[in-house]
């Protein structure tokens, strides 16, 4: 289990790409590519804009209060059988590292026990140039990461900063 450093934590609240405020600039940045969609709200944006995510990672929380009964259902709905992970909050699990490839390339979703927030960094690290990571920034928007060499450099940093 990586456990995610006070002074990383601090450095993440910065966004790791670009924001977007609305869903259609997302979408436009997103086009021609396979969305990873880090979160609930994220992805219940995407679904709620005809767009299916080809992997999502949700955890049934929003803010860290518990996703309404429409969410849950709606991401019940669309993605009946999630792998399931444990990932205590400010770390990422080391299976989840381990797997991340492998759920990128089957697709689906991934139900994380615990927190999903700082498991985005897995998928930045062994995501390829077809895809992109898109989570939210709360007030602000969804970020949309492109996992080029030096978002893998950051998450890779990130990752290793017990």
């Amino acid at each position: 289990m990586v456990k995610i450093s006070e002074s990383a934590k601090e450095e993440l609240k910065k966004p790791l790409g670009s924001v977007c405020a609305s869903i259609a600039c997302a979408l436009e940045l997103a086009k021609g590519r396979r969305i990873i969609s880090v979160g609930d709200v994220c992805t219940l944006a995407l679904l709620d804009a005809g767009i299916i995510p080809h992997l999502a990672v949700f955890d049934f929380l929003f803010m860290r209060h518990t996703l309404g009964e429409d969410g849950k259902a709606k991401l019940r709905t669309q993605y009946p059988r999630p792998r399931t992970y444990d990932n205590p909050a400010g770390t990422v699990s080391d299976k989840l590292i381990t797997d991340a490839t492998a759920l990128i390339e089957k697709g689906g979703a991934v139900l994380i026990i615990g927190e999903e927030d700082l498991t985005a960094l897995a998928f930045m690290l062994v995501a390829g140039k077809r895809d992109i990571i898109i989570y939210g920034q709360p007030n602000e928007g969804l970020v949309i990461v492109v996992p080029d060499k030096e978002t893998k450099k950051k998450a890779a940093k990130f990752l290793s900063s017990i």
